[in-house]
């Protein structure tokens, strides 16, 4: 039995200082962003949670009905991805010298699918993302 092997290979940039100025600074755009969408995140989920309609729900047995009720309360409270789509959109206006629309709404997904594993359960804690210097 042949176990697959992982390697990485680690190249350092030939960069400039002007170049490399500019990465930084989408870097730490994207990671500001990022950390927006989390804690958005954060707070709509944690205003459902505090809903008597959630409380209804978590009491339901477990089946179909029950995921219907929390997909529809994820959607009345905006917390599916599309409504992070609509919400990166506004932040990313203030950057788009620096970080497009597609980048933001990819931050955004890879924001919401760590979030997603939270309320699954599946994960019991996301990060925001630190500064790197």
């Amino acid at each position: 039995m042949n176990a697959a092997s992982n390697y990485i290979l680690t190249l350092k940039l030939n960069t400039e200082k002007y170049q490399e100025d500019i990465l930084n600074k989408r870097l730490e755009i994207s990671r500001s962003i990022y950390n927006s969408c989390l804690g958005e995140l954060f707070k709509r989920y944690n205003h459902m949670r505090q809903s008597k309609e959630y409380e209804k729900v978590i009491n339901m047995v477990k089946g179909k009905e029950r995921n219907k009720k929390f997909n529809e309360l994820n959607k009345k409270y905006n917390l599916t991805e599309y409504s992070f789509h609509k919400y990166v959109k506004c932040i990313q206006k203030y950057f788009k010298d620096n970080v497009d629309s597609f980048t933001a709404q990819k931050i955004a997904s890879r924001c919401f699918s760590a979030f997603q594993k939270l309320m699954l359960h599946q994960s019991n804690r996301v990060y925001f993302n630190e500064c790197k210097r």
